[in-house]
């Protein structure tokens, strides 16, 4: 894949991510920081890309919840990117109807990365037991994982979640990397890599930019 870039009068390098007919996913830093998922495509990266983890990730899963039923794979895209990261959410809810519109949320949100261009991360892996849900969240760049990976427990998905009833602070979150195999780690502390990331991650945008002229995080 050919890199497009611009550099800006400051020096802020925009690096165009990815572009659909109504809108561009950019990644601004003067840096020049280019995101991973852009880099790390089937033919290009030796680490292992989703069509692999993805499948390691259903097996895991089965193994980990057996009483759990696999009512979705998740979003059906990035199969030729490699993941860098994975966040497993648990959710016990009281009643039925909570888990329901919980997944018809997750449902929703899952179409809109499909309408729109979400290069950045995905729905994985969702599966339903009684009243409870276990989600997760595949990563596709360490800085961006980084910046959003608590996202969960904002004030925004405080009030996604009160669609259904539930304190989003009340479910366990797990966070994992993949190594370049594809085998899943937790992260307990940042390795070398992260720690690479995370010292430049107040410093890069990952943007969407409408032909509207509109903007907003991605």
């Amino acid at each position: 894949m050919e890199i497009k870039q611009i550099v800006e009068p400051d020096g802020t390098v925009v690096i165009l991510a990815a572009s659909i007919p109504t809108e561009d996913v950019i990644v601004r830093s003067k840096a020049g920081y280019v995101p991973q998922y852009v880099t790390d495509i089937f033919g290009k990266t030796p680490r292992v890309t989703k069509d692999v983890t993805l499948l390691r990730l259903i097996n895991i899963s089965r193994k980990s919840f057996p009483e759990f039923e696999l009512v979705s794979l998740g979003t059906p895209v990035n199969f030729d990117v490699a993941p860098t990261h994975l966040t497993r959410v648990e959710m016990h809810f009281k009643t039925p109807d909570q888990v329901e519109k919980c997944l018809k949320e997750i449902d929703t949100s899952d179409m809109m990365i499909r309408m729109r261009v979400q290069p950045a991360w995905d729905w994985q892996c969702i599966l339903r037991h009684d009243n409870s849900v276990v989600l997760h969240v595949g990563w596709y760049d360490t800085v961006y994982f980084l910046q959003f990976k608590d996202i969960f427990l904002g004030d925004l998905h405080c009030r996604y979640s009160a669609k259904f009833g539930f304190d989003p602070r009340e479910a366990k979150m797990t966070h994992f990397r993949y190594d370049a195999q594809g085998n899943l780690d937790v992260v307990d502390s940042l390795d070398e890599r992260e720690q690479a990331a995370d010292a430049i991650k107040d410093q890069v945008e990952f943007l969407r930019v409408f032909r509207d002229g509109t903007v907003e995080k991605t």
